[in-house]
Parts: structure tokens; C-alpha cells; sequence
């Protein structure tokens, strides 16, 4: 039974390490004979979470179908930059309109429930983003996911990518593996 990752980057930068980063882990899920779908948070564009928008127009369509893809999922793969200590607003805003109710949507699948989750940072500071990693998890338990106990904070990642962007370094490679594997244990754990 083949664990079914959903994997996105907290990041709007095209060029963002963690984006990089989570391109590495994409391909070590993949290696490990998870199935993995790559969503760019990029590519639709939700608006600033407002409750009287949603009272007056309901969902809007880009969130009901991101529901449907984190429900379709065991489990989520997710890399963020640390902005001022916390992740960023396009993955808080997504997060947040992917746990609102669809109320014309009868018996929806639960976005959150039974799900798990990886998660990874990446910063050219020495840290590597791990301040942002205890506020993610927070969030995350909070609308019911259980996060994998293992991480990745890569630290001064402006050098730790080699020229084909993958990670130059044997031990983070190994570190990230471990990452990628303790996250498709627990999803297939929890989904059985």
C-alpha cells in the first residue's frame, strides 16, 4: 500500500532553498516508493483569509480544490523559510481557507484528519529556519495533523546545494532521508 505525499513549499521565491530543498526530498520520497504530488502555492493564489468574504461568496474555488488535494493525501511534505522568526503569510493563508467548512459540500473528506506530516526549513543563516519549525508544528496539531518528531533546519543553505541541486553534503543527505522515511512510516501507520 503506497503512501500518497502532498508536497509544497511555504516560499513564493522561484529560487527559494526551500524550495530547493524540498525538490531533494521530492526525489528521496519518491526513492522510498512513496507517491508524491507537488503543489505550487504559487500557482493560484488565494486571498488574504477575510470572514466576511467567505460569509458573502463562500469558498473560493482555488481552496475547495486544495481541500480535495489534502484530503486525497496520507500526508504532507513541507519545507518553509523562517520569515522574522515564523513561517511565512502564503502558508498560514493556505493552511487556514484549507481548514475552512465547506458547507455545499456534503460529507467532505477532512483536509487534516489522520494526516501526517515532515517538516523542513532551509536559511543561509547558521539556524536554518528551525526558529519557524516549533510555530509550524503548533498550527499544524492544531487542526489535527500528526507531525513526524523529525525535521530538517538546514543551516547556511546558500552553500549547501551542489551544482545539480542536490545536497553537497553526504550527512544532510542522509539527515534529510531519515526526515522523508520517519514521514512515510507514520503516514502509513496512521492511514491503516
Amino acid at each position: 500500500m503506497s503512501v500518497r505525499l502532498l508536497a509544497f513549499c511555504g516560499s513564493a521565491r522561484r529560487e527559494s532553498f526551500s524550495r530547493r530543498l524540498l525538490t531533494v526530498a521530492v526525489a528521496s520520497a519518491r526513492a522510498a516508493g512513496a507517491a508524491v504530488t507537488e503543489l505550487d502555492l504559487r500557482s493560484d493564489l488565494l486571498p488574504m483569509y477575510d470572514g466576511d468574504l467567505e460569509a458573502t461568496q463562500g469558498l473560493p474555488a482555488a481552496a475547495l480544490e486544495l481541500k480535495a488535494q489534502f484530503a486525497a493525501h496520507d500526508g504532507f511534505l513541507i519545507a518553509s523559510p523562517e520569515y522574522n522568526g515564523f513561517f511565512p503569510p502564503l502558508l498560514k493563508n493556505t493552511l487556514d481557507w484549507v481548514s475552512r467548512p465547506a458547507p455545499k459540500v456534503p460529507n467532505a473528506p477532512d483536509p487534516y484528519g489522520g494526516k501526517a506530516a515532515g517538516l523542513l526549513a532551509a536559511s543561509p543563516g547558521a539556524l536554518g529556519g528551525i526558529r519557524c519549525l516549533p510555530h509550524l508544528r503548533l498550527l499544524l496539531t492544531n487542526l489535527g495533523v500528526t507531525v513526524s518528531p523529525a525535521q530538517l533546519a538546514l543551516g547556511r543553505a546558500d552553500i549547501a546545494f551542489d551544482a545539480d541541486r542536490n545536497l553537497a553534503d553526504a550527512g544532510q543527505q542522509k539527515m534529510l532521508d531519515k526526515v522523508v522515511a520517519d514521514l512515510i512510516r507514520l503516514a502509513a501507520a496512521i492511514k491503516v
